[in-house]
């Protein structure tokens, strides 16, 4: 049924996680927020995320596209084109090398 709904020119856009970037071992506390991508590996289904900025704390945000099975080519372009439009990457702070 998903994937009909997807057909071949469709996408889903879903949150990568239901919230910004936890502390370290923070997860331990929630162990299915991994659903939010699990669910599309389950379902054979090529996503990508996108970065869309920094929220108001300094954390990344982002989103998933994900088209049917097999539309990778889909999945990707339309995922370059909201990074485009979102301005792509930002680091969450300055890296000294």
């Amino acid at each position: 049924m998903f994937q009909s709904t997807l057909g071949s020119d469709g996408v889903l856009l879903f949150p990568s996680a239901p919230a910004p970037a936890p502390y370290h071992h923070s997860l331990y506390l929630r162990p299915f927020n991994f659903a939010y991508w699990a669910i599309f590996n389950v379902l054979r289904c090529p996503a990508a995320q996108v970065p869309l900025g920094l929220n108001g704390e300094g954390l990344p945000l982002g989103i998933q596209v994900v088209a049917a099975p097999k539309n990778e080519a889909l999945c990707l372009a339309v995922a370059e084109h909201l990074g485009k439009a979102f301005g792509g990457y930002v680091p969450p702070c300055r890296v000294l090398s």
